[in-house]
């Protein structure tokens, strides 16, 4: 996948790391059984509309703005306090420089990332949307997010943003060094919800954070209601975290099974000989388990097709109706929890439910709304098709039916 946007050429995905799973809280029932059609198109409305109102709370910390500075309180329970917003920032957790970008509107606070952040900008359509971010310094962490002090020292950042739940090992040499470090927490809903309050605040921006999450949770009511009125049989969803390099799958405690049960399917993996958090697995627990859909993620360089000619998964049911996705990757891989989730909920609610054959999903016209508003940035017929691996994916039933350009 390296270059797809900026050479239109398809190919493997980078590999990931550093996902981290906590377990969300159950989904809220919704009073009434509207269709589905009329629920899809009624979310268009309220988006729209979810953008002149104040977001509620939901598990994230309060940040303030006083006239001395702006305090925030990270997910360590840490209250940290800005003179004001923050205009050099390194971020080592992953997702957090895609997030640091569409909170910020521009890379231009962003000094230094972590390697592999700095990958997926490149190999999405980030760094096309950005490029200015290609040109900033990534060697301020190894893979297991030890920092490199000396390098994040060169960069004079104003704040540094880790992990603050992978032990005190790679925090302690950053508040030695004297620099500020706002630790956080990842894998929940409410997690995102707390990241978007916390960039917006020490940017700045705390109005572009509501906005966002206003939108956010505006979906988020939207898809709970159409998963909720589903009937029928629910389809058996499973997430490959890796396929290629051995197979491990989400269980519970996951966001992959937290969307899988937004969008009202079921995940196999947390049923009979449940798994916990992601999880290795044998081909015989697969086939035991026989997915009605099979997910594969960005974290590993697996495609359907990868699936298909394998004879060891032709009893499975997702592989005789072909029913195998590759899970779209757009400003960040759409696998983990962020900023362009409510895509991946409205995907994965089409690939469950497919339309009537011929009838096409809004998912295109939605990256088109949510990239002007995240990113002020209006995707290509091309990269669209990008983002959602149209290619790759048109072997799978109904694919091209339902994101035909």
């Amino acid at each position: 996948m390296a270059g797809r946007f900026q050479k239109e050429e398809g190919g493997g995905v980078s590999e990931g790391a550093g996902l981290r799973t906590r377990s969300e809280p159950a989904a809220l029932p919704c009073n009434g059984l509207a269709s589905r059609r009329t629920l899809l198109k009624a979310s268009a409305v309220a988006a729209g509309a979810a953008l002149l109102t104040a977001c509620g709370g939901d598990g994230s910390s309060p940040a303030t703005t006083r006239p001395r500075g702006i305090t925030v309180t990270d997910q360590r329970g840490k209250t940290i306090v800005f003179d004001k917003p923050v205009t050099r920032a390194v971020t080592i957790p992953i997702p957090a420089a895609s997030m640091l970008i569409a909170i910020d509107g521009s890379a231009d606070r962003l000094v230094g990332m972590q390697d592999a952040s700095w990958t997926a900008i490149r190999d999405g359509i980030m760094g096309t949307m950005f490029p200015v971010a290609l040109k900033v310094t990534h060697d301020v962490a190894n893979e297991e997010f030890a920092p490199n002090v000396e390098s994040i020292l060169a960069l004079s950042p104003d704040v540094v943003v880790q992990w603050g739940d992978h032990g005190s090992e790679i925090i302690t040499p950053l508040e030695n060094a004297g620099l500020t470090v706002l630790g956080l927490s990842y894998g929940t809903q409410a997690d995102l919800t707390a990241w978007i309050r916390l960039f917006a605040a020490i940017t700045g921006k705390p109005d572009r954070g509501r906005a966002m999450l206003t939108q956010i949770n505006a979906q988020l009511r939207n898809v709970r209601s159409v998963g909720s009125a589903e009937r029928g049989t629910p389809p058996k969803i499973l997430y490959f975290l890796r396929y290629a390099d051995g197979l491990e799958v989400a269980g519970t405690d996951t966001y992959n099974d937290y969307y899988i049960a937004l969008v009202g399917a079921t995940n196999p993996a947390t049923g009979t000989k449940a798994v916990q958090g992601f999880a290795a697995v044998d081909v015989e627990q697969v086939l035991a388990w026989d997915p009605d859909i099979i997910l594969l993620g960005n974290f590993d360089s697996a495609l359907p097709d990868d699936v298909y000619r394998d004879d060891v998964w032709r009893a499975v049911s997702a592989v005789r109706a072909r029913r195998v996705y590759k899970v779209p990757f757009g400003g960040y891989r759409w696998d983990p929890p962020g900023q362009e989730s409510p895509l991946m909920w409205r995907w994965l609610s089409d690939i469950a439910f497919p339309m009537q054959s011929g009838t096409a999903s809004d998912l295109r016209a939605r990256i088109v709304s949510s990239y002007q508003f995240l990113y002020r940035y209006t995707p290509t017929t091309s990269q669209i098709d990008d983002i959602l691996w149209t290619d790759v994916n048109s072997g799978s039933v109904h694919y091209r039916e339902l994101f035909a350009g």
